[in-house]
């Protein structure tokens, strides 16, 4: 893509890596996710929280501050998935899984507006424990 100014390590579709030292392979990750959760467009973005900042800088969004080091987001404005962290495999997949699920939510009017309205604090949101539960859920398959 133009907008990155540097190298993707790994592409699959709208699916990217631009870190070097992402172990995984990227179109087997997206195969066992679509396996548990079907085909989605949702483009995904395997990379540190300042490449994410320069992506969403690109499509004229404001940066997102980050008070602690995270696993994944989900930028509901331009629909884009991030995962910064990949240790495991498994804590790959069921960030994709809870990330997707966020998408999912925001596909649906009828959730759509707890993005907005829900004024909970973030982890007793329902968006929250609704894409925490499904992603556990989906895990559960994976495995068995």
């Amino acid at each position: 893509m133009e907008f990155l100014s540097h190298k993707v390590y790994q592409q699959s579709g709208s699916w990217y890596v631009l870190d070097e030292d992402f172990p995984w392979d990227i179109r087997q990750l997206k195969l066992d996710v679509f396996a548990l959760v079907g085909m989605r467009t949702t483009p995904v973005f395997f990379c540190d929280t300042c490449d994410a900042n320069q992506i969403l800088a690109y499509f004229g969004e404001e940066e997102e501050e980050f008070l602690y080091p995270i696993n994944g987001f989900y930028h509901r404005e331009k629909q884009l998935v991030f995962i910064c962290a990949w240790e495991s495999y498994e804590q790959v997949l069921e960030t994709l899984l809870h990330e997707l699920r966020h998408d999912m939510q925001y596909e649906s009017e009828h959730t759509r507006p707890l993005f907005y309205h829900d004024n909970q604090v973030y982890e007793k949101k329902w968006i929250e424990m609704d894409a925490r539960a499904f992603a556990e859920e989906k895990m559960r398959q994976y495995r068995k």
